[in-house]
């Protein structure tokens, strides 16, 4: 029976020597990327309530900050014209510098500028990450590689939870979490000096032009996946940028009871980084989607109508685990659809659509959460979510497809 439940989660097949230095590699780079892109939803309550802020305000401070995040694009276009190493370090190093910036932030304006620096590294970094480890690894097992990135980037983000006692030691000490953020430049030297550049990379006399991915040879293949990241993200950010706040200010948890709800379902629901990963290298990367979205769905929208420990516990625990399973799939599915020449960029403009997607869901609650409430914005936006579910079978197959200049999925 243990080694049922075992093979459901472990890889397809085993990895070469340079797979694991890569992945051990990412896995550690992954954690301080996950505590940094964190911080802004992690200290939530605490920095809305030392800028005088509502909850719809600051819904509309992240949509604003996500701006980073679109240009970010600049990053991927680079990735597809020098290399993907040179523009993935620059764009970490933004990433640990902006956040710890925000350690220093004197009010609003400030605060979101930092954080749009801090998006728009992370958004880059994680995208070219993906790039990085899906030109490397083999096919049946390169969406559970990708999962290990991603469970890195969560397991970051849960060392930030387990820290947010820190913030409620003063009025300004949620700055000490944003300032911790710079323990990243320590590992930084490794990652500068080790990480390899991608072989499939290959310079071209004539780059394509930008604009080529929305507006090119596989412009239908983008727009079909752009509108189904832009869904799920319009539902994800709100169910995972305000549940923290729900607990605290709106069902009167503490914080320590809080972060203990979310770390235990996290932590569990962080089984479905490999689950997704496994099932997307053997089922397919669609199947997987559809599955693991349903998942994030109930889960989702039963957090945020339901209020005894237990239910929240089991709720956030499936949305996560649907969240997580969704991630590696959906990553490997998008490497796998754009030839070499475009890949980082076609991967950055579909991340930067669920962006907008983001920055939309953001906008409906700061129209709406103050009004309606937490619980019917997340059922609202859940209508999308089915919307994807129903777009993912018009994206083809792509399980197996090489990753060169030539071999993309039809």
């Amino acid at each position: 029976m243990l080694k049922r439940l075992i093979r459901l989660v472990a890889p397809v097949r085993g990895f070469r020597r340079e797979d694991r230095r890569l992945l051990t590699l990412m896995y550690l780079i992954g954690i301080f990327h996950g505590y940094a892109q964190s911080q802004a939803v992690n200290t939530l309550p605490f920095v809305r309530l030392s800028f005088g802020l509502s909850e719809g305000d600051m819904s509309r401070l992240f949509a604003y900050a996500r701006i980073g995040a679109v240009i970010a694009v600049g990053y991927a276009i680079m990735g597809d014209r020098q290399g993907r190493r040179r523009p993935f370090l620059a764009a970490t190093l933004l990433l640990f510098l902006a956040t710890a910036a925000t350690a220093f932030a004197n009010g609003p304006l400030v605060y979101t500028v930092l954080q749009g620096l801090t998006r728009m590294g992370g958004a880059a970094a994680g995208a070219l990450a993906v790039v990085l480890l899906a030109e490397q690894l083999r096919p049946d097992s390169r969406a559970w590689g990708i999962a290990v990135y991603a469970a890195a980037t969560a397991f970051g983000s849960g060392i930030g939870l387990f820290a947010l006692p820190i913030a409620r030691m003063g009025e300004q000490s949620w700055r000490v979490l944003f300032g911790l953020a710079a323990l990243g430049l320590i590992v930084y030297p490794l990652l500068s000096s080790k990480l390899p550049e991608s072989p499939a990379f290959r310079p071209v006399e004539r780059p394509a032009s930008f604009l080529a991915v929305p507006f090119g040879a596989h412009a239908r293949g983008f727009w079909t996946l752009a509108a189904y990241s832009l869904l799920v993200a319009s539902f994800g950010v709100i169910v995972i940028t305000f549940g923290l706040e729900r607990l605290v200010n709106d069902l009167g948890y503490t914080t320590g009871a809080a972060s203990w709800i979310m770390l235990v379902g996290g932590t569990v629901g962080g089984i479905g980084f490999f689950a997704g990963g496994r099932m997307a290298d053997t089922m397919g990367r669609k199947a997987t989607i559809s599955v693991a979205l349903l998942a994030g769905l109930v889960g989702g929208v039963g957090f945020y109508w339901l209020s005894s420990p237990p239910l929240l516990i089991f709720s956030w625990t499936v949305s996560t685990f649907g969240g997580f399973a969704s991630i590696p799939a959906a990553a490997a599915q998008r490497n796998e659809l754009f030839p070499t020449e475009v890949r980082a960029t076609a991967v950055q403009w579909i991340n930067s659509t669920a962006v907008l997607g983001s920055m939309l869901g953001l906008a409906v609650g700061a129209a709406t959460i103050d009004v309606w409430g937490l619980p019917r914005t997340v059922a609202t936006l859940g209508i999308g979510v089915i919307l994807a579910i129903v777009i993912q079978t018009f994206v083809p197959e792509s399980l197996g497809t090489q990753l060169d200049q030539d071999n993309v999925a039809p």
